[in-house]
């Protein structure tokens, strides 16, 4: 019995194992794109969203630029931390990382728990049917 158990553990922590590298890798591949599409089209809503993580007790101050050697169209944008003191600090790379980081782990754990659950659940079914052999007498022929 004891053997079994076993096993069905070792099952599910190599399924859990297999499910996050692919979830992981799904993750990589499609949040750079969602990320880049959503931060362009509405880049003041998403760093107001990473605000607390990356200007924690103060104001983001979000201003959006031409400079002369930009193409038209093109533009350039800058991120500050205002502090109550009305001091300001560029948060702009911080931001980026965060609101990155967020994006990945919404296209990373949508595949990751549920997959993680049925990497889980799955041994268990496989393993069901598999009897142990009985018990045989000793000396028996």
């Amino acid at each position: 019995m004891k053997k079994r158990l076993t096993g069905i553990v070792i099952g599910q922590m190599i399924g859990i194992v297999i499910v996050c590298l692919i979830s992981g890798f799904i993750a990589l591949i499609s949040f750079g794109g969602i990320a880049g599409v959503t931060m362009a089209s509405r880049p003041e809503q998403i760093f107001q969203l990473v605000q607390p993580f990356s200007c924690p007790g103060g104001t983001v101050r979000y201003e959006e630029y031409t400079a002369s050697y930009n193409r038209p169209g093109e533009s350039n944008f800058y991120v500050e931390c205002v502090a109550s003191d009305g001091t300001s600090t560029d948060i702009t790379l911080p931001s980026i990382g965060y609101a990155l980081l967020g994006f990945y782990l919404a296209c990373f754990l949508p595949l990751c728990v549920p997959g993680g659950l049925v990497a889980i659940i799955i041994p268990l079914f496989f393993l069901r049917g598999i009897k142990p052999p009985a018990p045989t007498a000793i000396g028996s022929v």
